[in-house]
């Protein structure tokens, strides 16, 4: 089964508050969240949303990177994705060049905005 949209947040979100605030914009967007390993690891949200080698290959039609910086592992989980949108205030983090949509930005007020928008279509 294969959701519409996935966001996914990294080590970049900072902690798990962040992380529980992307899961609520996702569920916002109707669609459903992942995290990177480094924020598995820091127990920021439950393990079966790894996403990457160690944990789930996805293909979403759109999959939103929060702050991650896109390690090959990483990437190798959501490189079937249709559209990839990469949120992250580092513009060499290595997601930014893959990524189909580069945004050098905080990821809050841009996902904010996305949902907003989202909402209002």
């Amino acid at each position: 089964e294969n959701a519409k949209l996935v966001i996914v947040g990294g080590r970049g979100c900072g902690n798990r508050q962040a992380v529980e605030e992307l899961g609520s914009i996702a569920r916002k967007m109707g669609g459903q969240l992942g995290i990177s390993r480094p924020a598995a690891m820091n127990a920021w949200a439950s393990m079966d949303k790894m996403v990457g080698v160690s944990g789930a290959m996805i293909c979403p039609d759109i999959c939103i990177t929060a702050g991650v910086s896109g390690a090959a592992a990483f990437y190798a989980g959501i490189e079937k994705s249709k559209m990839i949108i990469a949120i992250n205030k580092d513009e060499k983090a290595p997601i930014m060049k893959k990524a189909d949509v580069a945004v050098v930005d905080d990821f809050r007020p841009v996902l904010e905005e996305l949902s907003d928008i989202v909402q209002q279509g």
